[in-house]
């Protein structure tokens, strides 16, 4: 995962964000640092994979709003984006399950259901849809 460091103040959470490729649906700490996190924009830019070819079919669609680092995200972005901007994803049925980049177990891999907020697993060999993240460091703390 490609992250750049600017000291670009981030627009409302849930507003496009043009020179970041995307849409700003909030930040998390990691390590220390503030990481924005952007979603390129609506369901338009879900991917159909599986856990175990996400990461693969992101890389493969190349530049996607100018900007070459999209990666897939881990339940936590996914979750973000449930929590500030549910409205950006489909809401009803096997539609709304996004797989993330982390697996449980041997198996299958963890997943939000935008449904219902639910956060599970699913068999990681499925396809399900995935939305591309990019992370902007912010700043340490």
């Amino acid at each position: 995962m490609s992250e750049t460091t600017t000291s670009t103040t981030p627009p409302v959470i849930g507003q496009p964000w043009p020179e970041q490729g995307g849409i700003f649906i909030g930040s998390r700490l990691i390590d220390g640092d503030i990481h924005h996190r952007i979603i390129p924009g609506g369901p338009e830019f879900d991917i159909p994979a599986s856990h175990n070819n996400a990461a693969e079919r992101i890389a493969a669609k190349g530049a996607i709003n100018g900007h070459n680092d999209w990666f897939h995200g881990d339940p936590k972005d996914v979750m973000l984006a449930y929590i500030n901007v549910p409205h950006l994803f489909p809401s009803k049925g096997i539609e709304s399950v996004q797989i993330t980049s982390k697996p449980y177990g041997e198996y299958y891999a963890w997943a939000v259901v935008f449904e219902h907020g639910d956060v599970d697993c699913h068999y990681r060999l499925n396809e399900f849809r995935v939305r591309p993240f990019r992370s902007i460091i912010a700043s340490s703390i």
